[in-house]
């Protein structure tokens, strides 16, 4: 049978659609988002959904799911364009991670609810004979109840916003074309006003070929001037059990899982309380008769069903009865799913997924008529059949959640992973975004406990953006990332400095911070502002790192800071002035003799601390190596071996780990040098591990303040990482950052920190177990690839899983685990066999029967 009948739909005004006798209001629902909310949060979503349902009673509705696909080849062409000087290896790359992405999502989820407009009684049938259907003049002598059911689905839990003229083409076009690949390209006119002859364009190129009682429809259409098919398995929703609320991922989002696009079509009835109350009086009633034929008539117990149902009719009716809110109200509704494939094998195929996913709480099923319910998708078109008619209460209605989804990141940057909750979907993410358009700090923090995967994110991050042509700059303690520095694609572009073999001077006080260049700024009366900044702070960083360095005794004592003050303030704060300049001012301070005495003290221990390994690196001058440096891509400072205190006892007693955490402090400052000496508009990066060293010094809070300002006003995307949140708001960095990648936690006190990092989101709601539950170990202690609370800095806020598998060799260099198969002292040899660990089959069976 081939069926292109023409659609029941007469005229589009506006966001209504009208058809012969009936006329609809359709809405857009925003996205929702669920696996990033407590229970408690959820809850009240639905309940807030269920009061809007509730206040439709008595009117019809049509929900409709469908997606919005964004072809991978538009998000590398973006890409692409978004890469500012790519290296050689750039066009592999993308090729690679286009091919990746080809077999995942990137399709938005969008959900429309048609809801009808009551007309007055017979008044389409006096119109009908004149015009066949609701004039203009009659819409528009409906727009006060189409202005109140505007304010009811705008209301929260819903969110709706009437529809453009372009977003009911795509619903039209999407619904007349089932199965068929989406248009890449709608009519040019965007007119509020449809006419039935216009209507055409959605049915004249598709055709519906269906056979009686066959399993599948056929549709065929032209996309791009060509002919393309698909088989179409419609199913409908049948039994369900009763559903827990707030369940884990809502009933009618459980297909996001899938990877292939379901559309959903459910027509809801909101029903009447008296009604339903009557209804089940009625039934009562019936089930009291059946029992007494039992018990009176015939002297046989009734069966126990009867029993259950009326015991079910009596708790409905006492809901509606007792219920003082609309939470009460009964609905009756068709929900039907429908899956597409190139053949009808593989259209029968999803639709068994489909079974298998919803089973066995919800039983699916397929309708015998194929053709009548695919046609209930269409907007207009009526109920073609009653069977699996559902009857539920509003907050079941409302638990489907239809409008939940996941969405973060955006369609422009770098592939991150996908997202890891109720849904499966490709993130990407520009780094620069918020400092290029929405003139935000670059700042964003990467906080994870131990083995939470920090370094791997933040090496992701920067492998794919220095292919991108973006220079970097990394503070790595550990040394791992220096593994990047090795990669083919990357060598000849990077740099890896061990900063413990440095030259001499390398991280001096004064030389770590750098002079603003003139070019950078409006006008002259700016810059020698910044100068002028710059030389204070190098005066309080190197009054901060001398007294880091003493002794305890001499750190607490009330001369050390009058000394320090008037012998730092004697010196020049210029790039090529030394702390040993310090030193000697302190040896020759004149004045108060007990001030005199404490600053020699203060001098003889500095200049033997001075001597050390560690002290080589920050007491000479070092501004000579400033002419001689090259400009790398990708610069990674290490400190492998750098003996840290514990994170606790920061103010240790050992004169080696004091410097330490100098060297370590200050080499946060030779990173940043990064942001002042490249092109003030070109983007840059900076990645700084370790960060909790910062808090240690009074000086921190000044690093995070121009690592913020001065990130937007040099586009420099900063990620600074630690184990412990709490470290990081020591230094107030709570209203400064712009994105956050939230990694695993199982501290109590570290779950509700973290949530500071994250716009929005308030203590005590719930949302602090969710940390805990991140990459999870299996029963092997196995995590798999890392998981994060991504916050992108625009308001989008998922969990997500960091996705490598697309470069093996990436993966490979950020890997920290240890690997003892790849030791060097493992010697090779050949496996020994079963036969000489043990008796063979036949020994240990000769040895039973000698016993």
């Amino acid at each position: 049978m081939n069926t292109n009948a023409g659609l029941a739909l007469r005229r589009i005004s506006g966001h209504c659609t009208v058809t012969a006798d009936k006329i609809y209001a359709w809405y857009l629902l925003d996205a929702q988002g669920w696996s990033f909310r407590p229970d408690a949060v959820r809850e009240q979503l639905i309940i807030d959904g269920a009061d809007v349902y509730a206040q439709l009673v008595k009117r019809t509705l049509h929900i409709r799911s469908t997606t919005r696909p964004y072809p991978v080849s538009r998000w590398a062409a973006a890409h692409d364009q978004n890469a500012p000087a790519p290296l050689p290896a750039w066009r592999e790359h993308l090729l690679t991670d286009q091919h990746h992405l080809s077999g995942r999502s990137m399709a938005d989820k969008e959900v429309y609810v048609g809801v009808e407009i009551p007309a007055r009684k017979g008044l389409h049938k006096a119109l009908g004979g004149l015009a066949g259907t609701f004039s203009d003049r009659e819409v528009a002598a409906l727009s006060k109840h189409i202005r109140a059911t505007d304010e009811i689905m705008a209301s929260p839990g819903m969110d709706g916003v009437p529809v453009t003229p372009r977003q009911l083409e795509w619903l039209l076009h999407r619904s007349c074309s089932l199965g068929l690949p989406a248009p890449l390209t709608l009519g040019a006119v965007d007119d509020a006003h449809w006419e039935q002859e216009d209507l055409h364009e959605f049915t004249d190129h598709v055709q519906w070929i269906a056979e009686p009682y066959g399993r599948t429809i056929r549709v065929l259409g032209e996309n791009e001037n060509q002919r393309v098919e698909r088989y179409v398995c419609v199913l409908s929703v049948g039994r369900m059990t009763d559903l827990e609320i707030p369940s884990g991922i809502p009933w009618m989002q459980r297909t996001d899982q899938l990877g292939f696009p379901v559309e959903w079509s459910a027509r809801v009835t909101i029903e009447d309380s008296a009604k339903v109350g009557m209804a089940m009086r009625r039934n009562i009633q019936k089930i009291r008769a059946q029992k007494d034929h039992y018990e009176l008539e015939h002297h046989e117990p009734a069966p126990g069903a009867l029993d259950r149902q009326a015991d079910k009719a009596l708790n409905v009716e006492d809901e509606i009865s007792m219920g003082l809110s609309g939470l009460s109200t009964r609905t009756t509704g068709w929900y039907r799913l429908a899956v597409s494939g190139a053949t009808e094998e593989e259209a029968l195929e999803r639709a068994s997924l489909l079974r298998k996913l919803f089973a066995p709480q919800i039983t699916i099923a397929r309708p015998a008529d194929q053709y009548a319910v695919a046609r209930e998708f269409i907007p207009g078109e009526k109920l073609a059949s009653a069977a699996y008619k559902r009857r539920m209460p509003v907050t079941t209605l409302a638990a489907a959640v239809p409008a939940a989804t996941a969405k973060v990141g955006d369609r422009v940057g770098i592939h991150l992973g996908e997202t890891s909750g109720t849904s499966a979907r490709v993130v990407t993410w520009e780094p620069w975004e918020t400092t290029e358009t929405r003139e935000e700090s670059g700042l964003a923090v990467l906080c994870a406990g131990l083995g939470g995967g920090k370094s791997t994110a933040g090496g992701n991050i920067i492998y794919r953006t220095v292919l991108q042509g973006v220079p970097w700059t990394v503070l790595d303690p550990s040394g791992r990332l220096t593994a990047l520095c090795r990669l083919p694609e990357l060598a000849d572009v990077s740099q890896p400095i061990d900063l413990l073999d440095a030259p001499a001077g390398s991280l001096c006080t004064y030389r770590v911070i750098a002079n603003p260049r003139r070019e950078h700024y409006d006008s002259e009366l700016d810059w020698k502002a910044a100068l002028n900044q710059a030389e204070d702070t190098r005066r309080l960083l190197t009054s901060s790192v001398l007294r880091a360095v003493l002794p305890r005794q001499l750190q607490d004592h009330v001369l050390t800071e009058v000394a320090l003050m008037r012998a730092v303030g004697a010196v020049r704060a210029s790039t090529t002035s030394s702390t040993h300049d310090v030193v000697n001012q302190l040896r020759h301070l004149e004045g108060d003799a007990d001030l005199a005495r404490h600053a020699g003290y203060m001098a003889d221990f500095l200049t033997e601390a001075a001597k050390t390994s560690h002290g080589r690196l920050i007491f000479p001058s070092g501004y000579m190596q400033d002419y001689e440096r090259t400009d790398p891509l990708l610069t990674v400072y290490s400190l492998r071996g750098l003996a840290l205190p514990d994170e606790s006892t920061a103010n240790s007693e050992d004169l080696d780990e004091r410097l330490s955490m100098c060297v370590l402090y200050l080499a946060a400052w030779l990173t940043q040098r990064g942001m002042y000496l490249g092109d003030v508009n070109a983007r840059k990066g900076i990645f700084i591990d370790e960060a909790w060293a910062l808090s240690t010094f009074s000086t921190g809070r000044r690093f995070i303040d121009r690592a913020a300002r001065d990130s937007r006003k040099h586009n420099t995307r900063v990620l600074m990482a630690s184990q412990n949140p709490a470290d990081l708001l020591k230094l107030d960095l709570a209203n400064l950052i712009s994105a956050a990648f939230i990694g695993r936690l199982t501290g109590e006190d570290a779950q509700r920190d973290a949530l500071r990092f994250l716009p929005g989101i308030r203590e005590g709601m719930g949302y602090e177990s969710i940390f805990g539950t991140l990459s999870r170990p299996t029963r092997e202690g196995r995590r798999g690839s890392r998981e994060f609370i991504f916050s992108d800095g625009t308001g989008g806020i998922e969990r997500i899983r960091m996705d490598l598998s697309a470069h093996p060799r990436l993966l490979e260099a950020l890997n920290t685990t240890a690997q003892p198969e790849k030791a060097l002292n493992r010697v090779g040899r050949a496996p020994v066999g079963e036969d000489e660990l043990g008796l063979s089959i036949e020994e240990q069976a000769s040895q039973r029967e000698s016993a």
